[in-house]
């Protein structure tokens, strides 16, 4: 190879087209600086358009201006040699589309606050794939075509091929054709086509450089270009739309391994629940109608379906929505499926009637929801439905994913994060999100997400990863997610979190009948099915609800249930809503005036993105006593209100009489190793069975169905505000928001009990072990009972030792114990509930 030769072509090229070289080299350096130093916004809606024109135009031209096809005719040197004449052609190249990129990174990056090894990896390493597989195809259109014209009309005559002339593969696949599509880049595996598409291409090249430069055949060069281009497209659409889901997920597990293995003790008890009794259905000519299957839809995030969806299948055909739930994941860990199939089967016949594949495999939130629907085809439906004891099963391919956390601050700055690489977080001008900007090099996680800190409902995450290491080299990823409503918390820092692949799991779930249930609980849809019969539910408690203001735009739900005397304020628990005190308000009210409080975020009340720390909370409270004229008051709070009571307490004590905690009085913050034990005992029983839909028929029905398993009964109105009971296609849906919940939770504090100079009563619920017993857990069951008996043990330590800081701490504390009580004790036992209160109420009085 002669460096003098390489270096007179390259000279001469330079010489030739410099306008083309020069504004190219100038357009992707400006694009590093542009999108590091964000100083024009809308370049990036239009930066990949403008770069790959501006790269084919130049790769074009360098290529074209000493066609491969007359090798003499080079002023400076003739003839030329094919070495170095095809050396110094991809030499310039690299340093137009690679070196500009490289050394415009190296400056801008530190003037951004990246360190020195993020800012080497960001500049060597490639940006996105896509890149890599159209180079060689550019390349060769370049060699084998004479002008850029020409060769725009080349790759003209291919985008249509591909993308205009009607395929197969410009649509989804119908309901009865089990492949995955062009969903495999949704869930992950695009790896699995471009790596083979980029591969091949660059070796077809190879020979094409071979056929035109030593062995001059034109022609036969014009031809393997068309071959390189129909292999690319083939390979890259292969393991979508040809090659069966089996080989696909075999190939993904053979070729990415785990990088952190999960044991068999934790794969093993994995399992797939369905939590309802019947799949919502309705037909397809009601699709957009019927408000059942749309709730059904939205609650599980699955996406809207398309016109090209419904037009596929007949009028008559049956949407079905599933949702499933994994069980026994280990703490904190999560499941994102691969793919899913759905298959009927008859006990007449061994193999499959019909194979289903969901409508799409995206869904609304993170992509890890194991909700799908479904199109059930007219002729299958017929065909089913003369069945006897048909079983659906479903058969779901997940990924097990281990969480690495993070705590970023969202000061702007860069930050190292482990397992992961490089993350700043800000928080934007307006105040409305929180941008995360992540960069991951030769370490790049399955997935990233970003939340609130202790918020996981508010998680945002990056599309999803899990190609082997070797296949993302050399290639760097940049992660930018936004997370909403950055005042649920504090927002100093949030929670960064990678996502490293720990296993593979194949898990499979029948469900009797068409529909999740035999033909007789759950029918199929019919023109009827979707009038609903209005269920008989009222609330008859004796209360005034009012609605007062207490902050911007924040109303608050106050139930006013009358009666003489001094006053008495009512928090609920946690989720719950003032009309949990429907029953025992009124018995209260026959001495004293007595008003309950719905705090924000939950029932009738307003449902802000702020304001849910304990300070703010407690100020709603005296907002409400203020607009109420209130202006002293015994204030009693069941479960977490017992927050609110020790705040209040400590900071306002001359604006209340006495404190009652009703089983409230707790430390509540951190999580002890106690906690997390205590968690993994309860999610390691079996769940609850799905409330069915005739339980809701009435607060009868309800109240028949506690009883059965075991619950205490709520208070008719409370099942209305709290449950949405009275609702045709809500009913069962609590009226909190998980954002909102975790919120609080996050907010918590040890309380300050010794700054508590008023006095107060803690009432705490002391159960019967056998309680924990439920009617659907196995009586006989070893492992159960040895779990229950431990969690029971834990609870009650737990209590003990609640109670004596309780003791220490209030200086005018009064504690009670009730026996076989449950932690709703407003309900499980109201009249002792009620006694201790007029007792404590009287005592207050009286000194």
């Amino acid at each position: 190879m002669n460096v003098r030769i390489i270096g007179a072509i390259l000279k001469k090229d330079v010489r030739s087209i410099y306008p083309i070289v020069l504004m190219a080299t100038l357009l992707f350096a400006a694009d590093v600086v542009l999108m590091r130093l964000e100083i024009v916004p809308l370049w990036e809606m239009f930066r990949s358009s403008v770069l790959l024109l501006a790269a084919i135009v130049t790769i074009f031209s360098v290529i074209q201006t000493d066609p491969p096809v007359s090798l003499v005719h080079d002023w400076l040197c003739r003839p030329v040699p094919r070495g170095e004449l095809l050396t110094a052609k991809l030499l310039l190249l690299f340093v137009v589309l690679y070196v500009s990129r490289a050394v415009a990174t190296l400056v801008t990056d530190p003037l951004s606050g990246a360190s020195f090894a993020e800012t080497l990896q960001q500049a060597f390493l490639l940006e996105n794939p896509f890149s890599v597989f159209i180079l060689p195809l550019l390349l060769f259109v370049a060699m084998v075509t004479r002008s850029i014209l020409q060769g725009f009309v080349v790759l003209l005559a291919v985008f249509i091929c591909v993308f205009a002339i009607p395929t197969p593969f410009i649509s989804a696949p119908g309901p009865l054709e089990p492949v995955i599509g062009d969903a495999l880049n949704y869930v992950g595996l695009g790896w699995l086509s471009y790596v083979p598409a980029t591969v091949v291409p660059i070796a077809l090249f190879a020979v094409g450089c071979w056929l035109m430069y030593w062995r001059r055949q034109v022609r036969a060069a014009r031809v393997l270009v068309g071959v390189t281009i129909a292999i690319a497209v083939l390979l890259a659409l292969s393991p979508g739309w040809f090659v069966p889901w089996q080989p696909v997920f075999a190939a993904q597990t053979a070729l990415s391994q785990p990088a952190s293995p999960a044991t068999a003790a934790e794969t093993d008890p994995i399992y797939l629940r369905n939590p309802r009794v019947c799949l919502t259905a309705t037909k397809i000519r009601d699709l957009a109608t019927d408000p059942a299957f749309t709730a059904a839809r939205k609650s599980g995030s699955v996406k809207t379906w398309t016109n090209e969806d419904q037009a596929e299948a007949g009028p008559d055909s049956v949407a079905f929505v599933t949702s499933i739930e994994p069980r026994r994941l280990p703490t904190d860990w999560r499941v994102r499926p691969f793919y899913v199939e759905a298959e009927y089967f008859s006990p007449a016949s061994p193999s499959a009637l019909y194979s289903l594949r969901p409508v799409s495999y995206m869904s609304e939130g993170d992509g890890s929801s194991l909700s799908y629907t479904w199109v059930l085809p007219e002729q299958a439906l017929r065909r089913l439905r003369d069945e006897s004891n048909v079983e659906l099963r479903l058969r779901y391919y997940l990924a097990l994913l281990q969480p690495h956390e993070f705590s970023l601050p969202t000061d702007g700055k860069r930050h190292l994060v482990p397992k992961l690489g490089y993350c700043s977080a800000r928080l934007v001008a307006t105040g409305d999100h929180i941008d995360v900007d992540c960069f991951s090099g030769f370490n790049q996680p399955a997935q990233v997400s970003a939340e609130l800190a202790d918020i996981p409902a508010s998680r945002a995450y990056s599309s999803p990863h899990f190609a082997p290491s070797w296949a993302r080299w050399p290639y760097a990823a940049s992660y930018k997610l936004a997370i909403g409503s950055p005042r649920l918390s504090k927002s100093d820092h949030v929670t960064v979190t990678a996502w490293t692949l720990a296993g593979y799991l194949d898990k499979s779930l029948a469900l009797p009948g068409i529909l999740g249930n035999d033909i007789n609980t759950c029918p199929l849809p019919s023109s009827e099915s979707g009038h609903f019969q209005k269920a008989l539910w009222r609330d008859t408690a004796k209360h005034e609800a009012s609605s007062i203001t207490v902050d911007d735009g924040v109303q608050l739900e106050v139930l006013d249930f009358g009666g003489e005397g001094s006053p008495i304020v009512l928090l609920p628990g946690l989720g719950a809503t003032a009309h949990s005190y429907d029953e025992l308000a009124p018995r209260l009210a026959q001495k004293h005036r007595v008003i309950a409080i719905t705090r924000r975020g939950v029932g009738y009340s307003s449902k802000p993105d702020f304001g849910f720390d304990t300070p703010r909370l407690a100020q709603d409270v005296l907002q409400v006593m203020d607009a109420l004229e209130i202006q002293k008051a015994l204030l009693a709070g069941h479960s977490i209100a017992g927050e609110e009571l020790s705040w209040l307490g400590g900071h306002h004590p001359e604006r209340f009489s006495g404190l009652v905690y009703l089983d409230a009085a707790y430390d509540r913050s951190g999580n002890s190793p106690m906690k997390s034990r205590l968690g993994a005992l309860n999610r390691s029983l079996p769940p609850e069975p799905p409330i069915p839909p005739e339980a809701f028929r009435n607060f009868e029905a309800m109240n028949k169905l506690l009883d059965e398993r075991g619950h205490v009964r709520l208070p008719e109105g409370e099942l209305i505000a709290l449950r949405n009971a009275d609702k045709p296609y809500l009913a069962g849906a609590p009226s909190i928001d998980s954002r909102t919940q975790q919120a609080m939770l996050a907010a918590i504090e040890a309380p300050d009990y010794a700054a508590i100079e008023i006095p107060a009563l803690a009432i705490y619920a002391f159960g019967d072990p056998e309680d924990l017993q439920r009617p659907w857990y196995d009586p006989d069951n070893a492992e159960i009972k040895a779990t229950l008996a431990e969690a029971a043990r834990l609870q009650d330590e737990a209590k003990r030792k609640n109670v004596e800081l309780f003791r220490r701490g209030v200086k005018k504390g009064q504690v009670l114990e009730l026996q076989n009580a449950r932690h709703y004790l407003i309900q499980s036992n109201q009249q002792e509930v009620l006694d201790a209160i007029e007792k404590f109420a009287t005592g207050l009085s009286g000194s």
